[in-house]
């Protein structure tokens, strides 16, 4: 049940990063949707349109880590819950790594790819390490529910960060077209 509030509360702040960076930039007509941000990036600089497109995945990594650091101090199904579901929105760097690895030159539209384009280095110098923090991420998480000896909390909070999901794909469009 968490999970209907946690996921979507962790799409909304990573995407209001970039929208609140468009706007500090002075950029107009900046749309903030349910899952991404459109902004006409042609008047920024590569600079501006780094930190735009960084600003997201700081605020996910900012809120792993918080989420990270609090459940040494107390056990929460919230924070496993969200320690589960903010790196989700990152494996996208898996299917650019695959795909570049089986010889494909993609152009994709994802934080991590635009990020490397802006500051002029190859994406799979940003997307490998992100997939490793994934990684990590998924693990520790799992290892503290696990550790805790809660093998039927961490079923109930895959199946929390997956009802957040579904749930969003259906309100969050309505909500943010």
């Amino acid at each position: 049940m968490i999970g209907i509030f946690v996921v979507p509360f962790s799409i909304v702040s990573h995407e209001l990063g970039h929208y609140l960076a468009y706007i500090g930039f002075g950029v107009e007509g900046v749309v903030l949707r349910s899952a991404s941000v459109s902004a006409d990036r042609s008047a920024l600089t590569s600079g501006q349109v780094a930190f735009a497109t960084a600003i997201g995945p700081v605020i996910t990594y900012v809120s792993l880590i918080a989420a990270g650091v609090l459940i040494k101090y107390k056990y929460l199904p919230f924070l496993v819950i969200l320690g589960l579901a903010v790196p989700l929105g990152r494996i996208v760097n898996f299917v650019y790594i695959y795909l570049r690895a089986v010889g494909y030159q993609p152009n994709p539209n994802f934080d991590e790819f635009n990020f490397a384009k802006a500051i002029g280095i190859d994406p799979l110098f940003v997307a490998i390490p992100t997939a490793i923090a994934v990684v990590i991420a998924l693990a520790y998480f799992g290892r503290v529910v696990w550790g805790k000896g809660k093998t039927l909390e961490l079923t109930a909070s895959i199946l929390g960060v997956a009802s957040g999901l579904v749930v969003w794909l259906f309100v969050g469009p309505m909500l943010l077209p």
